[in-house]
């Protein structure tokens, strides 16, 4: 949709719009009731147009500067749609913005052109203050239910822990049995624990236990726990790291970015895959990268791959013990690091995921 803005005063929104579907009238009655904000500024900062929705919580603010009117201040911001759409020549930019009554908005600026070809902007607000009180009531329920699950779970595994000691006794299947319930409480321990920690890398407040680490050990360990799985699809795992390649990390973390992808490409691929998995060293940083020879990520999914409870196919993750944050704590572990993870994928093709470690804690700049 292109809008054509009618020099003047009065501040009316004019001409045509796709092609003259809509009348002048029947477009700033539009605008006017529309469920969300819009404001339109010039180039210096001024806002020439507020409709009803955006007055009623700030009053108009036509022939003020937004900076003003928005943020209360005497300069503009340092994200600002008027910066990046008209300064910078951006097509689109969005941002959130947080008011002074603690109110948040979810803004969408794009260019608005002038007839006589230069250009304003129209920001588009969308008040979603309600939306992330209820996201942080049900983070904040499911840290509490988390917390609650450590401490009666952490009993279940010292009792098969104290079982499996006195266990000289037991008949092959009372051993068996009692296996089954430590791997699952282990199992559910660690969604807990990732849950958590998905929690505290939302807050911030997540830290990492940093130590030299080999590489080769941290994939030697994560194939060891899949070696059920990868021997029971019969899939071939090259791998090419330098032994000797140790870098600085928290080994934990970096064990689950390299468990989540690899169990991804071992679980969804079918039987008598390939799955590569190479290290290279560039200096100051290593570059991993994973690859498989599975079914691949649509266009559409890869956008939305590292967001949390994201499934490509609900069906098959129906029967397996993840519930969709691996590839999310993955690129907040490795962002945690001061590395980058990315992904390429073609259908038919498979899958190849990439990511970046500094071989070295950040500041450190020895060695």
């Amino acid at each position: 949709m292109i809008l054509w803005w009618t020099m003047g005063t009065s501040a009316k929104v004019g001409d045509s719009v796709d092609s003259g579907a809509y009348s002048k009238e029947e477009l700033e009655l539009l605008l006017l009731n529309m469920p969300a904000g819009v404001v339109i500024e010039d180039e210096h900062y001024e806002i020439v147009y507020m409709n009803e929705f955006l007055i009623r919580i700030f009053g108009d603010g036509v022939g003020k500067k937004c900076y003003e009117v928005f943020s209360g201040r005497c300069e503009p911001c340092e994200i600002c749609g008027v910066k990046e759409i008209i300064h910078k020549g951006a097509d689109q930019f969005r941002y959130t913005v947080t008011t002074e009554d603690e109110r948040v908005f979810e803004v969408t600026a794009a260019p608005l052109h002038l007839p006589d070809g230069s250009r304003r902007v129209i920001e588009i607000s969308n008040d979603v203050t309600e939306q992330q009180e209820l996201e942080r009531m049900k983070v904040d329920f499911i840290n509490v239910v988390a917390h609650e699950m450590r401490t009666p779970l952490a009993a279940v595994i010292g009792f098969t822990d104290l079982l499996e000691a006195r266990s000289e006794n037991f008949t092959d299947k009372q051993k068996r049995y009692n296996y089954n319930v430590k791997d699952n409480a282990n199992k559910l321990k660690l969604l807990i624990d990732d849950m958590l920690n998905l929690s505290d890398l939302d807050a911030g407040i997540l830290t990492l236990n940093y130590a030299s680490v080999q590489l080769y050990d941290v994939v030697s360990e994560v194939l060891a726990r899949q070696q059920a799985l990868i021997a029971e699809k019969n899939h071939a795992i090259n791998v090419n790291i330098p032994r000797s390649l140790a870098i600085d990390c928290d080994q934990q973390k970096v064990i689950r970015v390299v468990d989540n992808i690899v169990f991804n490409a071992v679980y969804y691929m079918g039987i008598n895959g390939n799955i590569r998995i190479f290290v290279e060293d560039r200096g100051n940083d290593v570059l991993v990268t994973i690859s498989d020879k599975g079914v691949g990520i649509s266009k559409k999914n890869l956008q939305k791959i590292f967001a949390r409870f994201f499934m490509v196919d609900a069906t098959l993750t129906r029967h397996c013990d993840r519930i969709g944050i691996g590839l999310t704590l993955a690129k907040g572990y490795v962002e945690l690091h001061g590395g980058k993870i990315w992904v390429e994928s073609e259908i038919g093709a498979g899958s190849t995921f990439y990511f970046t470690l500094p071989k070295h804690r950040m500041g450190d700049n020895s060695g």
